[in-house]
């Protein structure tokens, strides 16, 4: 469907299923008018009120030559090694788009400041993009910036797109409208590991969680442990992975069969090794997606062998894949860019990868849109995606709609093979559409 806007009112108006949350108070007249183009009238709609925007001109100002991004990156610290595999797969993805043209015409410019994953620089990195570089978006890199930025950049009226974050926090339409996440949100993936610990073990199973204390990691056990009282399963310990000896051995000695750690992209093998060296063998190890670099699970050693998680990227290096479409373009335009075997096989680079054509295609839409490219009409069409990114999973899409983020639609189970050093399947793909 498309999402209309009212000019002269400077309104988004964006459907909500729910016609509770009709927002009498954020615009539109409240005596129950006829007309469908005003929200107040529709109890599917409400209305943002582009005038509380800093500089509401700006979001319909229409883009041209470049459409800059400005990303708040840990470019140092301690996610930094992940970091740099996955901006060469969404500097790839850029660099094919801009070789072709761009989007009619409009080529993608990125910029990086280092944050070094501390949500104070993360702050004033995002204070430097909309004040002084005037940037048309920003992207950044775990909840903590995120979460230092997001205020700032939806009172500017600048659209966040597809950070790498997991937390529902900012998925409210109303409260943050101008913010789209792009990896799975932690509620969604902790009912699919859930459900999978209930199928696994039908008649239970003591349960624990290595919580990492970044605060992508406490987003991630936070959630975990919501869906786990959900669905009656209690939690026996939860333990800290700052010291991963520590925790793995807390774990075992209280009997722990099934460990969810809810590790961060470059700290997420620790625990595995440091099991290793403790003797410690859980009935099942369950990890978030975001866990998927293969280097931390190699360096493990046998330790990891066994550790599962819920993929939505292809492996473009998994022999099941070597015909498909998605992942011949993805190789052709990351060896083009002239990245290196051992990072273009790597699966968070296939994430940044995807995080950029996730963008293009938005770029896209909304270019094709009656308005043409404008910050508005980038919203609209983030706000609406059902998308089969090639790198996507077959029968996995990122879908979203105007009330309702659900990202990441889907996920397959894969199971680390120390042997081989690789991911390999462990089950279908399983649908979490509402």
């Amino acid at each position: 469907m498309k999402i209309n806007h009212v000019a002269g009112a400077r309104r988004l108006a964006i459907p909500l299923a729910i016609a509770a949350l009709t927002l009498g108070a954020c615009g539109g007249s409240s005596d129950g008018g006829g007309d469908s183009s005003d929200s107040s009238s529709d109890p599917s709609k409400f209305s943002i009120n582009l005038d509380d925007c800093n500089d509401p001109d700006s979001a319909t100002a229409p883009i041209k030559g470049t459409f800059d991004v400005g990303y708040s990156a840990p470019l140092s610290g301690p996610v930094a090694g992940a970091v740099e595999l996955a901006t060469a797969g969404y500097d790839a993805r850029i660099a094919a788009e801009n070789a072709k043209g761009g989007i009619d015409g409009v080529k993608v410019k990125v910029t990086y400041k280092d944050d070094a994953f501390q949500p104070d620089k993360a702050k004033a990195n995002g204070t430097e993009f909309i004040e002084s570089q005037k940037v048309d978006a920003l992207a950044t890199f775990g909840t903590g910036p995120l979460s230092a930025m997001v205020d700032d950049q939806n009172a500017a009226c600048t659209p966040m797109l597809y950070p790498s974050s997991s937390t529902d926090a900012y998925v409210d339409v109303k409260q943050f409208p101008w913010t789209t996440t792009i990896l799975p949100l932690a509620k969604n993936e902790a009912k699919f590991l859930v459900n999978l610990i209930k199928d696994r073990f039908p008649d239970g199973a003591k349960i624990g969680i290595a919580e990492n204390q970044t605060a992508s990691g406490k987003v991630q056990s936070e959630a975990f442990q919501a869906a786990a009282k959900a669905a009656d399963l209690k939690i026996t310990e939860v333990a800290s992975d700052a010291d991963p000896v520590a925790a793995a051995t807390t774990l075992k000695a209280k009997g722990v069969e099934v460990v969810y750690h809810g590790g961060v992209t470059g700290t997420c093998g620790a625990f595995d090794t440091a099991r290793g060296r403790i003797g410690y063998e859980p009935k099942l190890v369950l990890k978030p997606s975001n866990c998927v670099n293969a280097v931390e699970y190699v360096a493990a050693g046998k330790a990891a062998d066994g550790v599962e998680l819920g993929a939505f990227g292809k492996d473009p290096n998994a022999p099941e894949n070597k015909d498909d479409a998605g992942v011949k373009e993805y190789l052709a335009q990351m060896k083009e860019a002239g990245v290196p075997d051992d990072v273009i096989g790597n699966a968070v680079a296939v994430s940044g990868w995807t995080q950029a054509d996730l963008l293009i295609n938005t770029l896209k839409q909304a270019a094709s849109s009656d308005d043409g490219l404008t910050r508005l009409s980038v919203m609209e069409a983030a706000r609406e995606q059902d998308y089969a990114s090639p790198m996507l999973i077959n029968g996995i899409k990122w879908f979203s709609q105007p009330d309702l983020l659900t990202g990441i639609d889907g996920f397959r189970p894969i199971k680390w093979n120390a042997a081989d050093k690789r991911f390999v399947p462990a089950g279908d793909v399983i649908s979490i559409r509402p």
